[in-house]
């Protein structure tokens, strides 16, 4: 061997210590900085009974495998979402049938016995303007059946009697991606975000609707914001929920906002929709006439 080449292998035998060093330091601090999706063993016994994980019917290997949104109780009955947790890439609804809302499971991947639920949908409320002009991004699923309330890891979170404050942190809770490419979280896990002035989100995102919300930590260093997994997530201040994570536009960018539904913007349309079916058993539906004309037609 030459000597030239001597003294370039001793060079990296004696540089690789460092190298891998800075290498496993920088894994490190991307980790931590990637995962300000905090955990907190507080949280995860008093606030993950609000949330609620959206999963295709089936498990593709395991439980937990098929989380792809969160969502929020607002009812016994319905739990509200994005629109874009229950349409295709072709923004078709999704049949109800193939959807199951997982409730009572802090941990995604582990069912626990008399607390984990999973409820069948029996339908899916989506504001028109979704659809035809990418607003409102905002979704109702009414269950097959109402949450037990004797159930304490389950609770029903406030809906929102005034608007939101800005300049104030905000708490989002969910199973998404830790960090920018990464895996799902397995636990639940939260971040804390300022809400920012409608003039502040105006000028840093393109078409920024009346409906929307943005919220990040624009001076901050760490990446804390929502992720794919955690859209559909809340926006929760004193156990009333805000808005709706919908757009990840900050994961991976720590100096950019991202974008939640005003969840009291949509208040009214809420309302409707939870008047027309909070109590069907009361409601002269079309379908109870047609029998009851069929029975009178028997009778007589």
């Amino acid at each position: 061997m030459k000597h030239s080449e001597i003294c370039k292998l001793l060079q990296l035998l004696v540089t690789l210590p460092l190298v891998l060093g800075s290498e496993d330091e920088s894994r490190v601090s991307r980790v931590r900085r990637l995962a300000t999706p905090n955990y907190d063993p507080e949280v995860y016994e008093n606030m993950a009974k609000y949330v609620v994980s959206i999963r295709s019917r089936s498990p593709h290997k395991y439980f937990g495998d098929n989380h792809f949104c969160g969502g929020c109780i607002i009812s016994p009955r319905f739990v509200i979402t994005a629109a874009m947790c229950v349409m295709d890439e072709g923004k078709i609804m999704l049949r109800s049938r193939v959807l199951v809302v997982v409730a009572g499971a802090p941990n995604r991947l582990k069912v626990v016995t008399d607390q984990t639920l999973n409820v069948p949908i029996c339908d899916i409320f989506v504001p028109t303007n979704y659809t035809v002009f990418n607003t409102n991004n905002i979704a109702l699923m009414e269950l097959a059946y109402d949450l037990p309330s004797a159930n304490k890891h389950i609770g029903i979170i406030n809906l929102p009697t005034q608007p939101p404050a800005t300049d104030l942190t905000y708490r989002v809770l969910g199973w998404g991606r830790v960090y920018k490419g990464g895996p799902l979280a397995s636990r639940i896990l939260f971040i804390d975000v300022n809400l920012q002035k409608r003039n502040v989100c105006e000028s840093l995102i393109e078409n920024f609707k009346p409906a929307m919300l943005c919220a990040g930590n624009l001076n901050s260093s760490e990446d804390e914001n929502p992720c794919p997994g955690d859209s559909g997530d809340p926006l929760l201040l004193n156990l009333t929920i805000y808005g709706i994570a919908t757009y990840g536009l900050g994961c991976g960018y720590g100096y950019m906002p991202s974008v939640y539904t005003d969840v009291w913007y949509h208040m009214g349309w809420i309302n409707e929709v939870l008047k027309q079916n909070l109590s069907p058993k009361y409601q002269f539906q079309p379908h109870y006439m047609f029998l009851l004309l069929i029975m009178l037609i028997i009778a007589f």
